[in-house]
């Protein structure tokens, strides 16, 4: 409880290094450079109250710091605060923030937050926040930005993006409504639906990432690698990891059908699901308490683009 208490607030001090900094560095014009910058917490740092407004080559910061730029490398415990630009490698075990742009490699256990644009490679726990991205942006849950070619994430909330609303079906009997977020290459899909060759629980939810291969604005291919949980509830799961190759064809502006195989990994815990299992496989190893096999089944769907 304790350790839980001393990470609120020095999340807290972080935060609000966030706010009241970036105000006093307009105060000044004075340009300030260090070579390294050690810091505790601010401003109990190597450059003092005025840490705000340096420019720092290498910064290592036990808990936080905050600086004005850094030209190489910057390594926080929790957050590293960077008020202007940011170059280099930044890591952090809770967030990066970076208050104009930045270019390099930005990693984080929860979030990387930058307010323009962004140049290279973001990678966080959870959250990745930019303008325009020239890179990759890599979160486990969402992606945010103006215009970012390679998000990937389960949700991409891209400006210039692309969102689309699907409903799918597979040879395993699980019919989905999907998500799917991201840009004109790389996108993430979420979904939730139910399966009806299953015994008992039927519920299913989805998850994955996929590619696009642009083909011509009426024919494009996409690549799909997903993962599906079906029976949730019952405590006796079925679990498969799909990738799919799906070619689709766009009849008209907003609606995309697709269909396509699918080499398919399931395994199941409860027995009475084997309906579920197609005849063919590639590889199958059934015993008393566990179904496992290997096959090639199909994916088909329609969906929505707005």
């Amino acid at each position: 409880m304790r350790i839980k208490i001393y990470s609120i607030l020095l999340t807290g001090i972080c935060l609000f290094s966030v706010l009241s900094l970036p105000a006093q560095s307009k105060k000044t014009e004075r340009n300030m450079e260090s070579a390294f910058q050690v810091s505790f917490v601010p401003p109990l740092s190597t450059n003092g109250f005025n840490c705000g407004q340096y420019t720092n080559n290498f910064s290592l910061n036990l808990l936080a710091g905050t600086s004005k730029n850094e030209k190489a490398f910057t390594l926080g415990g929790i957050a590293n605060i960077i008020n202007n630009d940011a170059n280099g490698f930044q890591t952090a075990g809770l967030f990066n923030y970076i208050g104009n742009n930045g270019k390099g490699f930005a990693l984080s256990g929860l979030a990387n937050i930058s307010k323009n644009d962004y140049s290279g490679f973001q990678l966080a726990g959870l959250v990745n926040v930019a303008g325009n991205v020239k890179g990759v942006q890599m979160a486990g849950l969402l992606n945010i930005a103006d215009k970012s070619d390679y998000p990937i994430g389960l949700v991409n909330i891209i400006k210039q993006g692309e969102f689309s609303v699907a409903a799918t079906y597979d040879g395993t009997g699980s019919s989905l409504i999907t998500f799917r977020s991201g840009s004109k290459v790389t996108y993430g899909i979420v979904g939730v639906g139910f399966n009806h060759k299953t015994r008992g629980d039927e519920f299913v939810l989805s998850g994955g990432l996929g590619a696009h291969i642009n083909i011509c604005d009426m024919f494009r291919i996409n690549n799909e690698l997903t993962g599906e949980t079906i029976g949730v509830t019952d405590g006796d799961n079925t679990f498969k990891i799909s990738y799919a190759l799906l070619p689709a064809f766009r009849p008209v502006k907003h609606f995309e059908i697709f269909a396509g195989p699918a080499i398919t990994y399931m395994q199941s815990e409860d027995i009475l699901n084997k309906d579920i299992f197609p005849s063919n496989s590639l590889w199958k190893s059934y015993g008393s308490s566990r179904l496992k096999q290997l096959f090639i089944g199909y994916r088909l769907g329609i969906q929505y683009i707005f």
